[in-house]
C-alpha cells in the first residue's frame, strides 16, 4: 500500500510493475511498455526554446513518436524523479505538451562558469522543479502537484519493492527475511 497518496494516484500505480533497480533507463523501459505509441527519451537541449524545467512530456503529432525529455544535467535520483513526474502526467490522464514545430536550431553555447552552474547564475541554487514560464492558473498547479505526488509515490513503491526482493536470489535468506 502506498502511504500519503490520494486514491487517484494509488489506482494509477496499482497496475504498474516497476524494475527492481529504479534508474532512468529501467523506468523508461517500463514506461515504453505501457505507452500506446513509440516513445523516445530525450536528454539533450530542451525541445522548446527557452524552457526552464527539469522534464517535459511531449506529443509530436507530425512525427511517428512522442517523447519525454529530462534535463541532461540531472543524474541519479533527481533524473529518476523528473521522469517519474512526467510518467505521472501520462498515468493520471493529463495532456502532454504538443510540439508541432520542427526542433529549434542549435543555440550558441552559453558561457561556461568554472565553479557556478548556469542554474545558479539564473538565480536558482538547486534547479527548478517545474517550469517558471508556463501557466500558473489553479488547474495547472493542481496537475503539477498531482504529478509530483505520483513521482514521490512511485519512488516509495520502488523502494519498498526493492526491499522485498533484495534476498530473492537466496531462498533461505528470502524466507528468513519475510518471516522476521
Amino acid at each position: 500500500m502506498i502511504k500519503h497518496a490520494d486514491s487517484t494516484i494509488r489506482q494509477a500505480l496499482d497496475g504498474i510493475v516497476l524494475p527492481d533497480e529504479l534508474t532512468v533507463d529501467s523506468l523508461f523501459a517500463a514506461i515504453q511498455e505501457l505507452y500506446p505509441r513509440p516513445l523516445e527519451l530525450l536528454r539533450g537541449e530542451p525541445p522548446i526554446e527557452g524552457l526552464r524545467a527539469n522534464g517535459l512530456w511531449l506529443t509530436r503529432p507530425n512525427a511517428d513518436s512522442d517523447a519525454m525529455w529530462v534535463a541532461p544535467e540531472l543524474t541519479g535520483a533527481p533524473a529518476v524523479h523528473s521522469l517519474s513526474h512526467e510518467f505521472g502526467h501520462f498515468c493520471l490522464g493529463h495532456e502532454p505538451v504538443v510540439l508541432r514545430a520542427a526542433p529549434k536550431p542549435a543555440a550558441p553555447a552559453a558561457e561556461d562558469f568554472q565553479f557556478l552552474s548556469p542554474a545558479f547564475m539564473d538565480g536558482c541554487l538547486i534547479g527548478r522543479p517545474r517550469s517558471q514560464d508556463g501557466p500558473h492558473d489553479p488547474e495547472y498547479v493542481q496537475l503539477e502537484d498531482q504529478a509530483e505526488k505520483f513521482a514521490f509515490a512511485l519512488r516509495r513503491k520502488a523502494a519498498a519493492q526493492a526491499r522485498e526482493n533484495r534476498h530473492r536470489g537466496d531462498p533461505l535468506l528470502d524466507r528468513l527475511y519475510k518471516v522476521l
